[in-house]
């Protein structure tokens, strides 16, 4: 009976939501946070609100030591979004990746992260032209804070290489490493904002463009999460079943009688 269930689940297609869904709504809200950013839109009020608030709790006596010094707890969750940090993590992943599996697609996927990341953020932060909390305008040429560099650095370098290492790990393993890596993204943006390097829609929009970069780097490299693999897996695991039952049963059906 589990067997024969397992083989009709083997032959039915995957349920699958549409796959544009996901990316199409995360191009929507970094489309509309960078509009708002350009024609200083409503969600501008709303940065300011966050950041006041933000920096009145920062600046209070009681979570002062939070930001304050090259050691603070928000200082070095930031370091994590520098490049000379965050991209090593990533190689280093891509690397055992690729051993494991014995493929250079991990490579490639990573090169391909580090390449988007760089080849979007810098231009968009030059044309952008944001200025941080406090500071003044953004001189021509030079870059601004949307959106933001560390929070989609860290979020592209952490998330790819969890997602990397991901299909190779016990399954505790791999829900471990991916919760400690949302965590993480999650912390480095609130840092950013503790610290007033980032406003909170940059920090957003860094999010949302590190997530689309993340998803184009496994589908370019025929990485991303499917379910042929499993379909398959499940259909040879019941033909070994059916196999050890169709021999157990000839085996019972040439037995001499006594």
């Amino acid at each position: 009976m589990d067997e024969s269930r397992a083989a009709r689940a083997a032959t039915l297609p995957a349920r699958r939501g549409a796959p544009w869904l996901l990316p199409g709504g995360l191009l929507l809200l970094l489309a509309l946070l960078t509009l708002n950013v350009l024609a200083d839109g409503p969600l501008v009020g709303v940065d300011r609100r966050i950041q006041q608030a933000v920096q009145t709790r920062a600046n209070s006596a009681t979570w002062h030591w939070v930001g304050v010094g090259s050691h603070a707890p928000a200082q070095l969750l930031v370091q994590i979004g520098n490049n000379q940090v965050a991209i090593p993590v990533l190689v280093v992943c891509a690397l055992i990746a690729a051993v494991w599996r014995r493929s250079e697609r991990p490579l490639v996927a990573a090169v391909i992260g580090i390449t988007l990341l760089l080849a979007i953020v810098i231009p968009a932060k030059i044309l952008i032209a944001r200025a941080g909390p406090g500071l003044p305008a953004v001189a021509p040429g030079a870059m601004g804070v949307f959106p933001s560099g560390h929070a989609s650095t860290s979020s592209v370098c952490l998330g790819l290489g969890v997602l990397l290492l991901a299909p190779d790990l016990p399954s505790w393993a791999r829900r471990a490493a991916v919760t400690v890596m949302a965590a993480l993204c999650f912390l480095v943006g609130v840092a950013l904002m503790w610290c007033n390097d980032h406003w909170f829609t940059d920090v957003v929009a860094g999010w949302a463009l590190a997530a689309l970069i993340v998803m184009a780097a496994l589908r370019i490299t025929g990485l991303g999460g499917n379910t042929r693999g499993q379909r398959s897996a499940v259909a040879r695991w019941a033909s070994g079943r059916r196999h050890e039952a169709d021999t157990r049963n000839s085996a019972a059906g040439s037995k001499p009688d006594d």
